[in-house]
């Protein structure tokens, strides 16, 4: 009976750990989180985040769980003026507002490494459901054994839609961001 019961207790825990997924670390060395936005409808402004903390649970390139948290105050566009007013209130907010958060609701497979990463995205104290391009690049093993997972989402958000620069015109500074995040994470 004790033999049946470990046997089982043994079986149990195999099957949650594939029912869940294996949990990942970012490796933020080989991770990116990038916006762009029009500037007088003539040109691009380039951006990224440089803390940005995830909740990564993946299974056969499926992902289970992705949750992410980055810093406002991280915003990084390669120009201290901007940047600097970019953390000001009309746009983030960063003294009242330090993180930016996402959360994925639900993911619909399109093919064997694509699909769609559907979630939240909180910017101030505003919601709204997001939905990304999802692309699983693979996994690999590296040299101490660790595995490693990569994939890339892509999607665009409105700024009027999280009232930034309200008022602004769509002509001075587009309506529409592009977000690209390449994920590399280690399991844990």
């Amino acid at each position: 009976m004790t033999k049946k019961l470990f046997s089982s207790a043994i079986c149990a825990m195999f099957l949650a750990g594939a029912a869940f997924g294996a949990p990942y670390e970012l490796d933020t060395a080989h991770s990116s989180t990038n916006f762009k936005v029009k500037h007088l409808s003539i040109s691009n402004v380039n951006g990224a985040f440089k803390d940005v903390k995830a909740d990564i649970d993946v299974e056969n390139g499926i992902p289970n769980k992705l949750d992410a948290v980055i810093k406002t105050n991280s915003v990084f566009t390669d120009n201290t003026a901007r940047d600097s007013h970019l953390q000001q209130a009309d746009f983030f907010d960063s003294v009242k507002y330090p993180d930016m958060k996402f959360t994925m609701t639900k993911f619909k497979k399109e093919d064997a490494n694509e699909g769609k990463v559907i979630g939240n995205l909180t910017i101030k104290d505003v919601t709204r459901p997001v939905t990304l391009s999802y692309e699983f690049g693979g996994k690999t093993v590296d040299q101490k054994g660790k595995e490693h997972i990569g994939f890339s989402l892509e999607g665009d958000i409105k700024r009027s839609d999280f009232e930034f620069a309200k008022g602004t015109s769509n002509a001075v500074l587009g309506d529409k961001i592009k977000i690209n995040v390449e994920i590399e994470a280690i399991a844990k």
